[in-house]
């Protein structure tokens, strides 16, 4: 590490520097020439030359010396101070490895909540007709007016009831299930699929849903699953804030389209949109303008899209809301 210093390339050079110079003086004769030249020239003592080169000489040491005992604390210390930043950052890494692995579980966490509200609202129409059929079974029996025709019819009922309930149940599986294994997927049917899980709750809230997809399909490559949630967690933002806001005639434009290479997913909102102030802190993690939200959703989306879809995700206040761009790579046929 002295050599990172250059002292001992400086001894080196200054030590052939002057072979070098002594060998050329010698070829030549010049070392006679010149103790000649100091004895016919009185103002030159020769005595005192020598005696000053011999006085500076060890000083001339000392410093070589001391220079390459400076060099050898320095490289200690840049030495230490290597070790000690090498240390931090792998301290830093693993504490962003362990972040980032607590973010994931409280989006999981997040999420999980989310889906059981969800299938609560999927589930209360057909749970309600159900009991109805059950109660009128029961009012027919008891009034001896139930029939094989009117048993069978329904049974069949409750059958088609429980059976889009099932349903309901894979759907919510099969959005939760982690990938592991890129693939590609048509966007139009992924945002079909993503409004088919918030769309009991929505109306419930007589929150509308304008969408705009192209004919032809837009093919993409990434993980599936994550790409859905993304859309979910954008709509159910824009839902909280339309009851947060208690807005009238809630709105959301969806509109699907390719340019260039790129396919485009805006979202749009009529809820108000995001004070300026804060505005450019919706992406940070842990933070949100809902009283008791995570603050990670948008933050796990962003890094679903720009990490694991090599897309990007951007947002902009509009007039009287919020819209959101997500672009993606349009998968190539190779």
């Amino acid at each position: 590490m002295v050599n990172k210093l250059n002292t001992i390339r400086d001894l080196i050079i200054l030590l052939s520097l002057g072979f070098i110079i002594w060998v050329i003086l010698g070829n030549h004769d010049s070392f006679e020439f010149l103790i000649e030249y100091l004895n016919t020239h009185e103002e030159y003592e020769l005595d005192e030359i020598f005696l000053l080169l011999l006085i500076l000489s060890p000083f001339l040491i000392l410093y070589s010396l001391l220079r390459v005992k400076e060099a050898y604390r320095l490289n200690k210390q840049l030495k230490m101070l290597n070790e000690d930043l090498q240390k931090k950052v792998q301290e830093e890494l693993l504490k962003r490895q362990n972040n980032e692995a607590l973010l994931i579980q409280q989006s999981r966490s997040a999420a999980l909540g989310e889906m059981i509200s969800n299938i609560a609202h999927q589930w209360r129409q057909p749970l309600n007709a159900v009991s109805l059929i059950i109660q009128n079974l029961n009012f027919l029996y008891k009034s001896n007016q139930l029939n094989d025709e009117q048993m069978e019819k329904s049974v069949n009922k409750v059958i088609f009831l429980t059976s889009n309930m099932s349903q309901t149940i894979d759907d919510f599986r099969n959005f939760f299930k982690p990938e592991k294994i890129k693939h590609k997927f048509i966007v139009n049917n992924t945002i079909e699929k993503a409004i088919k899980i918030v769309d009991a709750s929505f109306e419930t809230l007589k929150i509308k849903i304008d969408l705009k997809v192209p004919n032809d399909k837009c093919e993409a490559y990434g993980f599936e699953n994550e790409f859905s949630q993304v859309i979910v967690n954008i709509l159910t933002n824009a839902k909280d804030s339309f009851v947060e806001r208690n807005i009238e005639e809630p709105l959301i434009n969806i509109e699907l389209f390719k340019k260039d290479d790129v396919i485009n997913l805006i979202i749009k909102d009529n809820a108000g949109g995001v004070e300026e102030k804060i505005f450019p802190k919706i992406f940070d993690p842990y933070f949100s303008t809902k009283e008791n939200g995570t603050g990670i959703g948008l933050y796990m989306s962003k890094m679903i899209v720009e990490n694991s879809m090599n897309g990007r995700l951007v947002a902009e206040n509009i007039d009287n809301g919020l819209k959101f761009n997500i672009c993606v790579p349009i998968l190539k046929e190779k």
